[in-house]
């Protein structure tokens, strides 16, 4: 008998997966420079404002991305364990703080507030390692 894994999944699973991983990597990318530019010890909120806008859209999306059949089961390269569907109240709840903390990060960039960003980044942050830590496969 072949593996689950040995199946391909549904276009839809695939769309998913993809687009979960893509905007993680754009996410991550922006959390960088903004982190880089705090640490400058003066913000260009000029090139924070952008990077800040798009991370809180991107978290908006980020729970449609997780469909049941999605992990790794689905036999597609992915980070996420099966525990998010297994513990799915304790991940949608991180996703919800991970879009709050989002909001906020824009929010004070949108505002020029450097220490709100600041706060807001190092809340984001954690949230962010707390799901990881729990969530997502080493590589």
């Amino acid at each position: 008998m072949a593996s689950y894994a040995a199946y391909a999944a549904s276009p839809a699973i695939t769309d998913a997966v993809k687009s979960r991983q893509g905007s993680y990597k754009e996410i991550g990318g922006a959390f960088k420079s903004i982190n880089d530019e705090i640490k400058s010890g003066a913000p260009d909120m000029n090139s924070v404002r952008p990077l800040a806008r798009d991370i809180a859209a991107r978290a908006a999306l980020m729970p449609k991305f997780f469909p049941k059949g999605s992990g790794p089961e689905s036999g597609l390269k992915t980070r996420a364990k099966s525990e998010i569907w297994k513990d799915n109240a304790t991940f949608v709840k991180l996703q919800g703080e991970m879009i709050t903390h989002a909001r906020a990060l824009n929010a004070a960039a949108t505002s020029g507030n450097a220490a709100g960003l600041s706060a807001a980044r190092t809340a984001l942050g954690n949230t962010c390692k707390s799901c990881h830590d729990r969530f997502r496969a080493e590589i």
